[in-house]
């Protein structure tokens, strides 16, 4: 009799835990609603923030300052958005702020950048290719080799899975020779072939000093870029600009954000409050005038306009998040729930969530309804307690557990 009422208890333990990831899952699809935030421009023109906002089958264009547009209106206020349309409809601009504006002029200046928050903890294979960043001919071509870095760097045969040992060792020594001290914490590039141009991979010494690593003439090109002496290096997220301008995005460890001139690797540093780059998401517009940045934060976006060429803040703007009903259901339906995925990372990793007091009144109502409902005396208590404990999930797995005779 004892083992049975033993086994029970852990059955009804399990049915618990597992009710706790399922039900809140169950109910947080049900509830949450997606964020929804408007298109948001700088306007080189006007020189303030413009939104394009769609609300079922009604599309509003307008300004910060409420003044709404058509949309050759809106066009002509965001030339280096929409310069196609202009161009087609014969009304680009030949100049704007001063500066002549020619298509070319703006394809080169212009780019994008995303920023997901899950790039710090996405598993990765931790093998890489190599190009040549001086090909003869005008595409990079794929090498026959991939490599590894950690202890030391290893260049693999992908045919034989052999480790080439004169070219592995070729490169270990010139990193060496340049100061670089393994292991390596890590390597970040784009693995890509389609990408105008190599540069190669940036990577973080086991001393955090950042070095620049490619190939050039089948030879390895090793910089350190001493950039690890002004800043604590925390990530770096490298782009392909067409002007070739900078390498890419630079994080430090206080989620302030940096460019990595080329081929200086001098810093120039957004001028916009720090990030946190584990939970937070960036988007960059960027065109020869100004730098649209949206920082998606859980409070919110906030939107900063910065000038192309010293990236000091021209403007800012803040949206609000809607309350999401799944924050408020959670409060004062679970007092605990486990989750296996957050949205900031790809690794599936148990956590439990505790939520404030305001789920213990549910819990309360739940146990007193059970304690006074239930027939069998002996299981009054118990599962009151253990009601008034979990809430929902332990009341399911109580109903559903048959009791031991």
């Amino acid at each position: 009799m004892m083992h049975k009422s033993f086994y029970r208890i852990i059955i009804i333990l399990i049915v618990t835990l597992v009710a706790m990831w399922a039900v809140p899952a169950i109910v947080k699809k049900a509830a949450s609603s997606p964020q929804r935030y408007p298109f948001t421009y700088y306007s080189s023109i006007i020189e303030q923030f413009c939104y394009r906002e769609v609300e079922g089958k009604k599309t509003t264009l307008r300004d910060a300052s409420g003044k709404e547009y058509t949309d050759s209106e809106f066009d002509s206020i965001l030339p280096m958005m929409y310069y196609r349309q202009l161009s087609t409809d014969g009304r680009m601009p030949d100049s704007i702020r001063g500066q002549e504006v020619t298509m070319p002029q703006i394809r080169q200046r212009s780019f994008t950048f995303r920023y997901n928050c899950d790039e710090t903890s996405t598993p990765g294979i931790g093998l890489y290719v190599m190009y040549e960043s001086l090909p003869k001919r005008l595409n990079l071509e794929t090498p026959d080799d991939v490599f590894r870095m950690k202890g030391s760097i290893e260049f693999i045969d992908v045919a034989t899975n052999q480790v080439n040992r004169e070219k592995s060792d070729l490169f270990t020594k010139e990193l060496e020779r340049k100061g670089y001290v393994f292991p390596a914490q890590w390597v970040q590039g784009i693995l890509t072939i389609r990408k105008p141009y190599d540069e190669g991979y940036f990577t973080l010494d086991t001393e955090g000093g950042l070095f620049h690593m490619k190939m050039v003439n089948n030879r390895p090109f090793i910089r350190n870029t001493k950039v690890g002496d002004s800043i604590d290096v925390a990530y770096f997220s490298m782009l392909s600009v067409p002007d070739k301008r900078f390498y890419g995005f630079l994080f430090d460890t206080e989620g302030s954000m940096y460019i990595l001139e080329a081929p200086t690797y001098k810093l120039l540093k957004l001028d916009m409050p720090p990030i946190d780059i584990r939970k937070d998401n960036v988007m960059i517009m960027a065109n020869m005038f100004f730098w649209t940045v949206n920082v998606l934060k859980p409070d919110g976006r906030y939107t900063y306009a910065l000038h192309n060429d010293d990236l000091k803040r021209a403007d800012e703007t803040f949206i609000a998040a809607n309350i999401d009903n799944w924050d408020t259901i959670s409060q004062w339906m679970f007092p605990a729930h486990i989750t296996f995925k957050e949205h900031n990372t790809k690794y599936i990793e148990p956590q439990v969530h505790f939520a404030t007091w305001q789920a213990f009144i549910l819990n309360a109502i739940l146990a007193l309804l059970f304690f006074f409902l239930v027939k069998r005396k002996k299981e009054k208590l118990p599962g009151s307690l253990w009601i008034l404990l979990t809430g929902i999930p332990g009341l399911i797995a109580i109903l559903i557990v048959p009791v031991s005779e």
